[in-house]
């Protein structure tokens, strides 16, 4: 029986902008079921992608034993596609179609790079389709009332990406104001266990009955599913801002450090709000003390992108 084979990221950010990749291969060879290897963090994500019938979660172990590991429960075989992000040692194994990163160009965004490792020149961005059930459970969770909905992530893998909470507390009461450009909104905020520092902040400043609280009570797919039901994303540079790209909602990206050429949010219903100088810190301290990123400027920019869409 033919098998294909998709190798991607630890990291949840990088995993998921491969998912467009993903979803087109199986789109291109919808009778050839897939093998994901990947990080235990976005495993859920590509459990839920029909398609794909086997996913094998790593966690990383010395002298690289955890690729023998992985390769032992994937089997030995001759794979019809062989699709490694990862130039992990599936890639000297053997295949029909072999299609092996060797590298990245920080001149490319990451949706054009990865889609031209299976040769194709255009974008593929990332695209994640929550189940009937998750979708159910996170309007659940928001609830039925078609009050509109702001996604903030307030939290980063690294503290110099992560706009100073009292910003995204200021920033969430100006667009959910009654002249905002989402008047009552409810608030989820997201993040990781062990990110309440950054993000429970924003949550204790805010109405209780307008804020959901969502820091550290998900997994990558629950996450994904209560994006889908957000009229506006805006966070760091993270997994989470490419999870509101792969849900096709309005996303809003926030960037000091890092590479916003490779790793910005993309798409038309995207916007990435540059520091100046570029490259400079993100994380020193609020509006007025720190103006590498002003609240101002942030909130004037995701105005007139959210009413221009």
């Amino acid at each position: 029986m033919k098998r294909s084979l998709f190798v991607t990221s630890n990291r949840l950010g990088d995993a998921v902008l491969t998912t467009g990749i993903l979803h087109d291969m199986i789109k291109k060879e919808p009778d050839i079921p897939v093998t994901v290897v990947c990080g235990t963090l976005p495993a859920d994500i590509f459990e839920s992608v029909p398609g794909v019938d086997q996913v094998i979660p790593i966690i990383k172990q010395k002298y690289n034993m955890h690729w023998i590991k992985a390769a032992k429960t994937a089997g030995l075989r001759r794979w019809h596609r062989i699709v490694d992000f990862r130039g992990s040692i599936f890639s000297v194994m053997p295949g029909k179609y072999r299609h092996i990163w060797r590298g990245g160009d920080d001149t490319v965004h990451k949706t054009i790079a990865n889609a031209r490792l299976l040769g194709v020149e255009n974008a593929i961005p990332p695209k994640i389709i929550p189940t009937a059930q998750q979708d159910e459970w996170a309007q659940a969770v928001i609830g039925c009332d078609n009050t509109p909905v702001l996604a903030l992530a307030p939290t980063a893998n690294f503290y110099q990406k992560q706009w100073h909470h009292q910003n995204f507390l200021s920033l969430a009461k100006s667009l959910t104001a009654p002249d905002g450009i989402l008047p009552a909104a409810k608030i989820i905020i997201f993040g990781a266990p062990g990110e309440e520092a950054q993000a429970q902040p924003v949550v204790d400043g805010l109405p209780e009955n307008q804020v959901i609280n969502m820091i550290g009570k998900t997994t990558p797919v629950q996450a994904a599913a209560l994006l889908s039901k957000a009229n506006l994303f805006v966070g760091n540079d993270s997994g989470l801002m490419h999870s509101a790209v792969a849900v096709n909602i309005p996303t809003v990206g926030l960037f000091g450090i890092g590479k916003p050429a490779v790793y910005g949010p993309w798409g038309p219903k995207s916007l990435c709000v540059r520091g100046t100088p570029a490259g400079a810190a993100l994380h020193e301290a609020p509006e007025g003390e720190n103006d590498v990123l002003p609240l101002q400027k942030v909130l004037s920019a995701t105005n007139e992108f959210y009413t221009g869409l």
